[in-house]
């Protein structure tokens, strides 16, 4: 079975002079992949399955608002001595039907096309927020995976330590405080793997939400490159933004939406028409006979003129609602977008520094501090202090790992990509 590295820092441990550590491999089976998991939680996230039927809910109303209302069976009997109805003067049967003016229900079809790419993009919109989500509990637990890891590594060293103090105390030539001090990081470390295995729950309690899975199910590690190469210009990924972004074209649909909802304002002042028609029997006289009706609504109307300009008013100021809107989106998106694009590149630029400078050198401090302390030069202390250094940055290190692709993920929503164009 092949197998993959797990990309953590202990790989940068394996050269310091105080022990070889050997390489960290898990089986490829229990590699948690993040494609896989997007594509997870494409099908199964209940909240994209609720915005996807939205989407269809809306598309059922186009042809309902299109078409004309349904029409009235009627049947009356009239003139009735004493409820009889079986001597009634007159029976009728008719059936009307309401026409709305041809342009109205033309103009409703659009509206509620309109608003059926509205619940599109709605969608399109929970699609990439639910993924932005998955990404960053995904790299949640790789951060909390590596310091679990590390804490590991970091027993088994200070276990050396702790033998190289009890040589030395053996022989008289350190005090038993050196021993005891080992002891006690090793048991701090200890305890911190117990803080470390609840969050590991915690973050993948949260995936397992995301993906719909039952709380008995299980995740394995989440793994991410080791190589980092971000070369996205923010031009670039502003104008891709703009022209892709489902919250953008969601507001700019709702600027058409409201302009024909005006037109539908406006067209209050046609008439809509009624037409009927009705077969006429009478049982008393033996006649029957056909009747036809005709109505003409009267929009026009001084007494409802002022509830048609008021549709018209209402519309109008949606318009400018609806502007307003689009535009403070707008400004908000390209905002974040450039939010977190500073903070990907300020990550990208610390963890090349990390990788460099940072981490080697204080590996070379710890290894020089190992060594002086073994040939009596220094004390624990130093040696001690050399540890928690490299420690305190590796875990530095990890965070701005972390915090880089959750940058990654965020500039992913902005833009609207599921995945952005990041070479690696």
């Amino acid at each position: 079975m092949s197998k993959i590295k797990l990309c953590i820092l202990v790989l940068l441990l394996r050269t310091i002079a105080i022990g070889q550590v050997d390489s960290i491999v898990i089986p490829e089976s229990q590699v948690l992949d993040l494609q896989f998991l997007v594509a997870e939680a494409l099908m199964n996230n209940p909240d994209i399955q609720a915005s996807l039927y939205q989407w269809d809910e809306m598309e059922a109303k186009v042809n309902q608002e299109s078409s004309l209302d349904d029409p009235e069976l009627r049947f009356e009997s009239e003139e009735m001595p004493r409820f009889d109805f079986s001597r009634p003067m007159y029976r009728r049967l008719g059936l009307m039907q309401m026409f709305r003016f041809p342009s109205k229900l033309s103009t409703q079809g659009d509206l509620a096309d309109i608003r059926a790419e509205h619940a599109h993009h709605d969608h399109l919109e929970k699609i990439i927020e639910i993924l932005e989500n998955l990404k960053k509990a995904y790299y949640e637990l790789w951060y909390v995976q590596q310091n679990t890891v590390l804490t590991q590594e970091n027993i088994r060293l200070m276990n050396q330590f702790a033998q190289i103090a009890l040589t030395r105390y053996g022989v008289g030539m350190v005090p038993q405080q050196d021993v005891l001090k080992a002891q006690v990081e090793i048991a701090m470390m200890s305890n911190e793997l117990v803080s470390l295995r609840q969050q590991e729950l915690s973050a993948k309690t949260m995936l397992m939400a995301i993906l719909n899975r039952t709380p008995k199910d299980t995740l394995g590690f989440a793994v991410i490159p080791e190589g980092i190469e971000f070369t996205a210009s923010l031009d670039s990924l502003e104008r891709l933004a703009l022209q892709i972004r489902p919250m953008l074209t969601h507001d700019s649909l709702a600027i058409q939406e409201s302009q024909t909802e005006l037109s539908l304002a406006k067209q209050e002042f046609l008439p809509d028409f009624k037409i009927g028609i009705e077969r006429v029997t009478s049982p008393i006289d033996g006649f029957g006979g056909w009747s036809v009706s005709a109505g003409i609504t009267l929009p026009f109307a001084p007494w409802t003129l002022g509830k048609a300009n008021a549709r018209k008013d209402e519309a109008s100021a949606a318009i400018l609602r609806s502007t307003s809107t689009y535009n403070a989106t707008r400004n908000m998106v390209l905002a974040s977008l450039r939010d977190l694009y500073y903070k990907a590149m300020a990550s990208k630029r610390q963890l090349d520094t990390y990788r460099t400078i940072i981490i080697p050198q204080a590996e070379q401090s710890l290894s020089a501090s190992r060594t002086a302390y073994q040939t009596g030069t220094t004390n624990f202390l130093m040696l001690i202090d050399a540890y928690r250094t490299l420690v305190m940055l590796t875990k530095d290190y990890f965070m701005t790992r972390m915090q880089f692709e959750q940058s990654i993920a965020g500039l992913e929503r902005a833009v609207g990509y599921q995945s952005l164009l990041v070479t690696r």
